[in-house]
């Protein structure tokens, strides 16, 4: 008993956009017809195909084109027939626990059907349900008005006994399936069960251009009598109770689905968030650890020129001397910190395996090659207007609403960062003799320069000033040969973080609303259960 304005207001303002114009849509579809509406459900293979063929044919109707007959799995979609003054509906089987998308699109397509029908007929084999049962169970508890949910054991000719031998045997067997079904269901007898063999002994076959007769030899057993009268007897009369009945039922499962669907996006996108929120942490500590490296770096670069250039002034150091000297003293210095940087060079691509091997990564990297595609992540199936059919729309008004924003990022292929240049820096080496050679043989010159004119230089305020300012541009120069090092490593940490720092404020922002609006929903279930517990009472 849920409030069914307060569910389509709630509908109305989910995260992305609206979903009861979709909603609204396929009950007003249902609701304007005037006949009965019948529905066979059940998994697949159970027969219900063929069932709607027997009832068809005896009725004196054509077999339509669409209805097809086999023990492969052939129906696909939500097809209608008229049978006396009933429409009645043949649904895909559902297949429970399926992980292909086919599967798991009929089992959508046959469960959004029975929310919009008048009477609802469940087909099952002589096994009866098994993995179904919790599937069934769910749906026998929708409130059904009395007499409005049936039951068949279809294809009894199958159960393991000859009715054309030993008929007796076949009737006992009958009404014990007939007990077990209902203690598995803990049905009244309210609740009506038939027994039937559709297609006795496979008579007919794949075959849909038949008569009557094509089964008049069965007719005493196969129990399609009383299924038949029963379709017969469905009245127009009582559609306003059942039509109220079935708008309860439709918009609770709305309600439902669209819960079930909000929770799993939430998880998804939980997890999104994470590996979004983990990018951004993982930036800022990487580039924090490269400013700290950097500013040693440079530290120590300051106190090692002064003090090669103060020995260049010293009137014992020959120029040969002097450059092996500079020369040495840069390549410790380089090697020095060329080490502390690979180091984090090693760190940022080993932390970068570990996540893109986590079952997370996959789902935020999709998540980033639809976002750069241009395409939705998810397709509506197509067919009649129904609950489970609409609910696949969320996860596409999510897209949606994650496209309008700015700074959608670049793609992600195949797990790996979407910047080249990001992974080619993070492995490129230094180069300790490429840096420091071209900055050793500048200091040779200065050194070549200053050895001309210390001799005529003294020791005095003129000569403090020239050799602080050859200090700052030996100084600069050597900043200016290690500068593009960090520039690449830190571009590198930028690229590789960049589609998780640019989604990492939005995923957050659409977490907190399917919070919302899962909480809301729920809540709606909640004041529904308490509404119908005070009706009962």
């Amino acid at each position: 008993m849920v409030d069914i304005d307060a569910v389509r207001d709630w509908l109305g303002r989910l995260p992305g956009g609206s979903l009861v114009g979709r909603y609204v849509d396929g009950w007003d579809a249902f609701e304007k017809l005037d006949r009965p509406v019948v529905t066979l459900f059940g998994s697949y293979d159970t027969g219900k195909s063929s069932l709607l063929r027997r009832l068809l044919v005896d009725s004196g109707g054509d077999v339509p084109g669409w209805l097809t007959i086999s023990a492969r799995h052939e129906t696909f979609e939500v097809n209608d027939a008229e049978v006396g003054g009933c429409i009645i509906r043949d649904t895909p089987g559902f297949a429970v626990g399926a992980s292909d998308i086919r599967a798991q699109s009929n089992s959508r397509r046959a469960m959004a059907a029975v929310g919009l029908t008048d009477v609802g007929i469940a087909v099952l084999t002589p096994q009866l349900a098994t993995a179904e049962r919790d599937v069934l169970q769910k749906l026998f508890m929708q409130g059904w008005p009395v007499g409005t949910m049936w039951f068949v054991i279809s294809r009894f000719d199958e159960a393991g006994v000859d009715p054309e031998y030993d008929l007796a045997e076949y009737r006992e067997l009958s009404d014990r399936k007939v007990r077990e079904l209902r203690e598995l269901f803990e049905l009244d007898d309210r609740v009506p069960v038939f027994v039937v063999s559709q297609d006795p002994f496979q008579t007919a076959g794949p075959d849909t251009h038949l008569s009557r007769e094509t089964w008049d030899d069965f007719r005493g057993w196969d129990g399609m009598r009383d299924l038949a009268d029963a379709v017969e007897a469905v009245s127009p009369s009582a559609l306003p109770g059942w039509r109220h009945s079935a708008e309860q039922r439709y918009w609770t499962a709305v309600l439902d689905e669209a819960v079930t669907e909000l929770r799993r996006q939430l998880s998804d996108y939980t997890a999104r968030a994470e590996v979004a929120a983990s990018g951004v942490a993982r930036r800022d500590v990487w580039e924090r650890e490269l400013d700290t490296l950097d500013r040693a770096a440079q530290a120590s670069l300051d106190g090692l020129v002064e003090e090669v250039m103060r020995r260049s002034w010293e009137p014992s150091s020959g120029a040969n001397e002097l450059q092996a000297e500079i020369q040495r003293t840069l390549d410790e210095w380089f090697t020095k910190h060329e080490v502390r940087l690979q180091r984090l060079q090693q760190s940022i691509r080993k932390t970068k395996e570990r996540e893109r091997a986590r079952p997370s990564w996959a789902g935020f990297a999709s998540l980033v090659a639809t976002l750069g595609s241009g395409e939705d992540a998810y397709t509506t199936p197509a067919g009649p207007g129904g609950v489970a059919e609409h609910v696949e729309t969320v996860g596409t008004m999510l897209i949606g609403m994650l496209k309008a924003a700015n700074n959608t990022p670049g793609q992600i292929a195949s797990g790996k960062a979407g910047s080249a240049k990001a992974a080619r820096d993070l492995g490129r080496p230094i180069g300790i003799a490429e840096a420091a050679l071209p900055l050793a043989v500048y200091l040779a010159k200065v050194v070549d320069e200053q050895g001309t004119e210390r001799a005529r230089q003294n020791h005095d305020k003129v000569a403090a000033e020239k050799r602080q300012q050859v200090v700052t541009e030996c100084t600069q120069r050597a900043r200016d040969t290690w500068q593009p090092f960090i520039d690449d490593v830190r571009e590198a940490i930028v690229a590789e973080t960049r589609d998780q720092v640019d989604l990492d404020a939005r995923l957050r922002q659409l977490v907190e609303q399917l919070q919302e609006a899962l909480a809301e929903g729920e809540s709606l279930f909640r004041a529904g259960t308490v509404l119908l517990l005070e009706t009962e009472a």
